[in-house]
């Protein structure tokens, strides 16, 4: 049966999560969220301390992994690994990353549902020359984009905000860190917010009852 027009853009929307997000890239909280639209924040507040691992880490909006660069959840700034100058930027627990030695390259974040915004904290990065680089795996962002180059600097625990809409929904997202010996945290984590499935299908079956009794009226 051919599904009235009104439901079929609803399915529409609700299979892409939140839609039509403008294709931009942000270095500031506040811009980011007035562009984003709903979200959900992921500051790693419920998950145990650990010390760096090539482990995943798991959360209820997304799977964090790396291939190199060992990751850990801190407790504080330096529990309970050396945090080396990074520090939460929400509530008191964040993810810090680490390779001696070596740029801690890319991690991956695999997302559990569609979404069409992503942004973050990171901290203390710029000690060493590189770049921050941000790559999703559908739309416009597919082929990557640099979103910040720093020169070396003498400060510790910088702060510094990096986000990205898309028009087209994506379901990965991978941040590289090009500096070498980088040790640097991650916190406060945007993705856009989905939908509650029973407010979706009551909204489904208000427009079905619709279709119905429009369709009765005709009828008549």
């Amino acid at each position: 049966m051919k599904l009235p027009l009104s439901t079929s853009t609803a399915l529409a929307l609700l299979s892409a999560g939140a839609a039509h997000a403008a294709d931009a890239s942000f270095s500031t909280e506040q811009a980011f969220v007035a562009a984003a639209g709903a979200t959900v924040i992921e500051s790693f507040e419920t998950l145990a301390g650990r010390d760096r691992t090539l482990a995943p880490i798991v959360t209820s909006t997304f799977t964090l992994s790396t291939a190199a660069a060992p990751m850990g959840i801190q407790t504080s700034a330096n529990a309970p690994s050396d945090g080396f100058g990074a520090a939460a930027v929400d509530g008191s627990q964040y993810v810090s990353i680490y390779l001696q030695n070596l740029a801690p390259g890319s991690i991956s974040f695999t997302l559990a549902a569609p979404s069409t915004s992503f942004g973050l904290y990171l901290s203390d990065l710029g000690e060493t020359s590189g770049q921050i680089r941000v790559q999703t795996n559908n739309g416009v962002f597919a082929s990557g984009l640099v979103v910040a180059t720093f020169p070396p600097t003498v400060s510790n625990g910088q702060q510094r905000f990096v986000g990205v809409t898309q028009n087209q929904a994506f379901t990965q997202v991978t941040l590289t860190v090009t500096g070498v010996d980088e040790a640097y945290g991650l916190d406060k984590v945007y993705v856009s917010a989905v939908p509650e499935p029973a407010a979706a299908w009551l909204m489904l079956a208000g427009l079905g009852v619709a279709g119905i009794a429009a369709r009765s009226r005709r009828a008549r």
